[in-house]
């Protein structure tokens, strides 16, 4: 009878410990902040472990039949993909800059011509403001400050908290036709920079801010490949990027 050897024992524990190695290894995020990087974006994301994956042929288009309006999908040969993230494992996968997505808010993620074309994300509540300077200071002033309003009342929780968070320079009160008082406050910032659209929202709880970010491809939007920006000549938002 052979007896194994010393070499053959070790070859046997590495094979062991391999696997769990392998599995203690996180992939590097993508960073969604550098979406002009040149990388293999379709392989990239089809190598995450990412579980809703669907297919979108073609693009949005309104219809209306007698009173009823609808969005149908128009297959003109142009295929996307659209992420659909869920839990934080698939959240893992993706950051944007230093900031990591918040746990269990999901996101969606669309890619169309080996480019994403398409990021919905919420990030970590306590960095909400330091991704708004991060946003100033990648992508300059924003083309668009498009504000909100609440009832105006010194003890009020909401009020003190965006006194005391917001930049002043976008804070007023303002007064309605019945002397009412309204503090005035950013609500969403946009930006249109080298071929997308940014829309960074403050959103405001009981007693913290959270944020929304949205990035959309000038194609994409006129392409009318994103569900929920499909008719961009009514975006109240973005229909000023829309381009016939």
């Amino acid at each position: 009878m052979i007896r194994p050897s010393l070499i053959d024992y070790m070859k046997i524990l590495v094979l062991m410990i391999l696997p769990f190695v392998m599995s203690c290894q996180e992939a590097v995020p993508i960073d969604l902040s550098m979406l002009d990087d040149a990388i293999d974006v379709k392989t990239a994301l089809d190598n995450m472990s990412i579980r809703n994956v669907q297919t979108q042929n073609g693009y949005w288009e309104i219809v209306k039949t007698g009173e009823k309006v609808e969005a149908k999908l128009r297959d003109n040969g142009n295929i996307s993909t659209i992420y659909s993230l869920k839990g934080e494992q698939e959240e893992k996968l993706f950051a944007f800059a230093n900031f990591n997505i918040k746990k269990n808010t999901g996101g969606k993620i669309v890619e169309n011509g080996n480019k994403i074309v398409f990021v919905n994300i919420t990030l970590e509540a306590t960095e909400t403001f330091k991704v708004l300077e991060h946003l100033k200071e990648k992508l300059g002033i924003p083309d668009q400050i498009i504000s909100d309003s609440v009832f105006y009342n010194a003890a009020d929780d909401k009020v003190n908290l965006i006194l005391k968070n917001v930049e002043q320079d976008n804070v007023k009160i303002q007064k309605d036709e019945f002397e009412d008082e309204y503090l005035v406050y950013p609500l969403h910032f946009v930006w249109n920079q080298n071929g997308y659209i940014y829309k960074y929202t403050l959103i405001i709880n009981e007693t913290s801010f959270s944020n929304d970010l949205v990035i959309l491809s000038k194609k994409a939007f006129n392409d009318k490949l994103i569900f929920g920006y499909h008719n961009p000549k009514e975006d109240p938002i973005f229909k000023v990027y829309f381009e016939e």
